[in-house]
């Protein structure tokens, strides 16, 4: 068990979203402040033991994954959640909502074989709207896409002065 920024910061980041829940509502779920997670995501503080604990309890993660260096959230954890709390309607309208950006491209576009090839936004934001029916900002797209550098190849775009063209790597 690593209890460390270094540590904690990514997992707990990698954890919401795998929910798909925006940093409110996570924190509203979890039952702690959108404050204290907004300082743990942005490593300004260590997450106490009490915040762990509530983020394991409402994930069903157990704490020796939560601490561990490496960690990736299991399958599937929204629809899970979406499950377990679906007679509760207090969680569950939260849950059903449309989910996160980075849910969308990690949980859902990334699983698919759409960036197999080059892409453009607008083809990604019709992609997301005509598979999933959810609408999201292209801005927001934008940005979070160039987050995942890591996971993608972003090139400017060769048919266009402006934008770019996205594809996993």
């Amino acid at each position: 068990m690593e209890l460390t920024i270094e540590v904690l910061q990514p997992n707990i980041i990698e954890i919401r979203d795998a929910t798909g829940l925006s940093q409110e509502n996570f924190a509203l779920l979890c039952e702690f402040s959108r404050s204290t997670l907004t300082n743990i995501e942005n490593g300004k503080s260590l997450p106490s033991t009490t915040t762990i604990n509530k983020i394991s309890g409402f994930t069903n993660i157990g704490l020796e994954k939560i601490t561990k260096r490496d960690f990736i959230p299991p399958i599937n954890l929204r629809e899970k959640l979406q499950k377990k709390y679906s007679n509760d309607p207090t969680k569950s309208v939260l849950l059903e909502q449309v989910p996160s950006v980075p849910y969308i491209i990690k949980y859902r576009l990334l699983k698919t074989t759409f960036l197999d090839s080059f892409r453009e936004r607008l083809e990604i934001l019709t992609y997301i709207k005509n598979k999933y029916g959810w609408e999201i900002n292209p801005n927001t797209l934008t940005t979070n896409l160039k987050r995942l550098n890591n996971k993608l190849i972003i090139v400017p775009n060769p048919k266009h002065n402006k934008g770019y063209v996205y594809k996993k790597l």
